[in-house]
């Protein structure tokens, strides 16, 4: 059994379907501390998406401890601790924790995503050609070289000494790595940071982890996934059907970075579609009549057989708040800030999809698509295919019928990403 721990949703979407396009069965499963585990019996891989990025230290902790603590993972199940490609969260903590309460040995830890230009080079994270901490998903307030270098960042949140592997050994291949890995292990290495700038390096550090003589954690970001071997007899009878991909599509756009605001801007003048941009002011001041209001036009755009684009008014970040007055004037939070609009995009979603006859959804952020599932009542996700690298599709029973949904990491794509995955989505 291959099991998969990621800390959002968007995370365990695109993860699972790095096994799913090799002929895995795999579910993605929204779990928390008063979940009842059920694991199907024709299942390959189980996701679990516990939901803990954002939250403290000790809570991240508490919950994955709880989960885990009610499955049966033995030391011969391989067990994959999915991380941001930036780096955000709590890896250092939930990685201690999960090689705790299920004796792994070693953790294998590279989160490279070449697909995405996230690489790891001298154990520093470059995104996009700049360190991490150069680069608009720094999350924190460390200096550059501090926020962009992987060992510290661990070290930050575990006490698990950590060593590296540079890339001038990964290019040697598996048998050099597997060295490394060794050499390392028996210094007490707990947490083995690996460099990789292509593919070809993450296979072979694949390869290596499965011929390390004892319970390894892997962890990185779907790019590592990826690599994982073919499985010989493809679940054929198991693949599910797609059904009324041909009606309009809902794009539900909540990230805060740039990135997504040039998708939105490049779909205009080349697709037919409404677009909601929600002014956040009135989500605070007003929201029980502009909710109304935004789904009354969204139903009305759907029922033209028009697609649906709905976005926020502002692009937000910590550094460069365009909402900062939001935060002051109603004495919230950032992270209050984000529940309140994933929380107010989901409503919306939610009526405008009771309301009409849209079965497609593209949810982009982890954010959002919880609060859009949440709202549906959505806890599993069967993960059938991969649209575009990183970007995955999975069909969720929502009453009587399927709703086809695609979920999106908000930083990830080029400006035609929106554009092209609607269009596969309506020609899948």
């Amino acid at each position: 059994m291959i099991y998969v721990i990621a800390d959002d949703l968007t995370g365990a979407n695109d993860t699972g379907v790095q096994f799913t396009k090799k002929g895995y069965n795999a579910i993605v499963s929204v779990l928390d501390e008063q979940s009842t585990i059920i694991i199907p019996d024709n299942l390959d891989v189980f996701v679990m998406d516990t939901e803990t990025r954002e939250l403290e230290s000790k809570t991240a902790r508490k919950i994955l401890k709880s989960i885990l603590e009610k499955i049966n993972i033995n030391k011969k199940d391989v067990v994959y601790k999915k991380v941001d490609s930036t780096l955000r969260g709590n890896m250092g903590d939930e990685i201690e924790e999960i090689m705790i309460i299920l004796n792994r040995d070693i953790c294998i830890f590279s989160p490279s995503y070449p697909s995405y230009q996230r690489i790891t080079v001298g154990g520093y994270l470059l995104v996009q050609q700049k360190p991490l901490g150069l680069s608009e998903y720094s999350s924190n307030h460390l200096d550059q070289e501090e926020n962009s270098f992987i060992p510290f960042l661990l070290k930050k949140q575990t006490d698990f000494p950590v060593g590296q592997i540079d890339l001038k050994d990964v290019v040697k291949g598996q048998e050099t790595i597997l060295s490394k890995i060794n050499e390392l292990s028996q210094k007490g290495n707990k947490i083995i940071v690996i460099d990789s700038t292509n593919e070809e390096h993450l296979k072979d550090i694949f390869a290596s982890g499965l011929k390390f003589d004892g319970p390894v954690l892997f962890s990185g970001s779907a790019g590592l996934a990826n690599h994982f071997p073919n499985i010989n007899n493809k679940h054929e009878a198991l693949k599910i059907k797609i059904e009324d991909n041909k009606s309009p599509v809902i794009v539900v756009a909540g990230s805060r970075n740039s990135i997504m605001e040039d998708q939105v801007n490049y779909l205009k003048n080349r697709l037919n579609f409404t677009e909601l941009k929600i002014d956040l002011e009135h989500v605070f001041s007003d929201k029980d009549r502009i909710l109304d209001n935004y789904a009354a036009e969204g139903i009305k755009a759907i029922k033209g057989n028009r697609d649906l684009v709905i976005h926020t008014n502002a692009i937000y970040n910590e550094e460069k708040l365009i909402n900062k007055k939001l935060m002051l004037k109603y004495n919230i939070g950032f992270r209050e800030l984000e529940i309140e609009i994933k929380n107010f995009l989901g409503e919306l979603t939610s009526k405008i999809i009771k309301n009409s006859a849209s079965r497609n959804l593209v949810l982009t952020g982890g954010d959002i698509a919880l609060g859009v599932c949440k709202e549906l009542g959505i806890s599993n996700l069967n993960v059938i295919d991969e649209l575009l690298p990183g970007i995955p599709l999975a069909i969720a029973n929502y009453k009587n019928y399927n709703l086809n949904i695609v979920t999106k990491a908000g930083g990830f794509g080029k400006e035609d990403t929106l554009y092209n995955l609607i269009n596969k989505l309506k020609n899948y």
